[in-house]
């Protein structure tokens, strides 16, 4: 991939994203990158970004992940983040992103490399946080055996409350041309559950559109947010309205279903 990753974990009390940033910078300024941290508190290299963040506080606990850019394909990574490939009918009231120029520290350097970065950044870590005393590093492979409190962490990052259950407030307007009709379709979720779900058509051409279009906005509340949000939401259609789901109108509800999984992923 030609990036690193790194993560600085540490008690919530300590955080402070500028602090952490500039371990890094002093990290590449040992290795001879002419590194800096700019006013977002960004890693930057002659006004060319080469490190981006992100953080998450919870409970006591501080998470600072980052990636550094040691030799990837910037020209890649400008198609993933242009908003052409974004879904810009989301609507979020989390903090968006701020467009940057990137640059690689191979610009910079002909010999740094992924373990270099590592080093260095442990040396600075040391430095700070443990009194200049050496750390003996833990490289973990899959054959390592983690600490059980590192399992019972491991296993809560993956679970979709911590993943989904504290995202931000957003709205997702959605609309699709069926051969019945056209369909406006907006939902609104928090926390990774859809608090609020309303689908209607100006021209649908029959009682059945209105009647499935109606259901499926109710029974979506509630749901969390995921591409199987609309089969939790059947099932309790059928639970609540035994019947209402039938052969008449079959093509609709799966027309409807398909098109708004594929726009919940």
């Amino acid at each position: 991939m030609g990036n690193s990753i790194y993560t600085i974990f540490m008690p919530r009390e300590a955080f402070s994203r500028k602090v952490n940033a500039e371990l890094v910078s002093r990290a590449l300024l040992e290795l001879d990158v002419p590194a800096y941290v700019n006013e977002r508190h960004d890693i930057a290299v002659d006004g060319f970004k080469v490190s981006g963040s992100a953080y998450k506080i919870i409970n006591k606990r501080a998470y600072h992940h980052g990636t550094m850019l040691i030799d990837a394909d910037t020209a890649m990574l400008k198609g993933c983040l242009s908003k052409r490939n974004k879904n810009s009918n989301i609507v979020s009231k989390g903090v968006e992103s701020v467009p940057s120029p990137v640059t690689n520290l191979r610009n910079y350097s002909y010999t740094i490399d992924h373990q270099q970065f590592c080093e260095s950044v442990l040396n600075e870590f040391v430095r700070d946080y443990n009194d200049g005393q050496d750390i003996q590093p833990v490289v973990f492979d899959e054959s390592h055996v983690l600490p059980q409190r590192a399992r019972e962490m491991s296993e809560e990052l993956q679970t979709w409350d911590w993943i989904y259950g504290q995202t931000p407030e957003f709205t997702n307007k959605i609309e699709q041309e069926f051969d019945w009709g056209h369909v406006n379709g907006l939902i609104r979720s928090r926390h990774g559950v859809i608090t609020e779900a309303d689908f209607t058509s100006p021209d649908a051409s029959g009682a059945h559109e209105v009647i499935i279009m109606s259901a499926i906005s109710n029974a979506l509340r509630g749901c969390q947010y995921s591409e199987k949000a609309t089969e939790t939401a059947l099932k309790k259609i059928k639970t609540n309205i035994p019947g209402l789901l039938n052969p008449e109108n079959e093509t609709i509800v799966q027309q409807l279903t398909q098109w708004i999984n594929a726009r919940l992923i």
